[in-house]
């Protein structure tokens, strides 16, 4: 029913911030390959290595698979929106679980790891992507100014996402205040 609902709606909501990500970083050759793990020394040499040479090829797969226009951008925004949207109207009377109650599950931890690709919270990657996050200083200003926007405009899913990643890389789930 409503958990189904919500995973799905967070499934789209992942592909189209796949989209919105592309958009923003794609035409640009280093920062791409930085976010690929070209920096990673966890990543296998071999993978680092020949993702140089084939960044052509897989700057146009990804540009023709998720169909990377200033039109899909567009509409990927507004699927980001209308998601970011509904999560803070579920968190407007002070639940800390998406579906209600208390305990953190499975779609609020859903919900905040894809989230992490535009928030990128300290804790996001378990700390360890560092070599993948994209720098502050090298976040595209278009691409900043939506991550600006949606914390200003979605402040109680933003806390959310961020208060998931600092508690959930501490600590069990609490229980409920009161």
């Amino acid at each position: 029913g409503e958990r189904l609902a919500l995973e799905k709606q967070f499934d789209r909501y992942g592909v189209s911030l796949q989209v919105w990500i592309y958009y923003h970083i794609l035409h640009k050759r280093q920062l791409t390959l930085h976010a690929w793990g070209c920096d990673n020394p966890a990543i296998p040499l071999y993978q680092r290595v020949l993702l140089r040479p084939l960044f052509p090829l897989l700057r146009f797969l990804i540009r023709k698979s998720f169909r990377i226009t200033t039109e899909n951008y567009r509409k990927a925004v507004e699927r980001i929106e209308s998601c970011l949207s509904g999560v803070e109207s579920r968190l407007a009377d002070g639940r800390r679980s998406l579906l209600g109650g208390c305990e953190i599950n499975f779609s609020d931890i859903s919900f905040a790891a894809i989230s992490g690709l535009w928030l990128q919270p300290d804790e996001f990657g378990g700390g360890k992507a560092g070599s993948v996050k994209i720098p502050t200083q090298e976040i595209p200003p278009a691409m900043q100014a939506d991550i600006t926007r949606w914390s200003e405009k979605f402040p109680a899913a933003t806390e959310f996402i961020t208060r998931l990643y600092r508690e959930q890389r501490r600590m069990p789930v609490q229980a409920c205040p009161g």
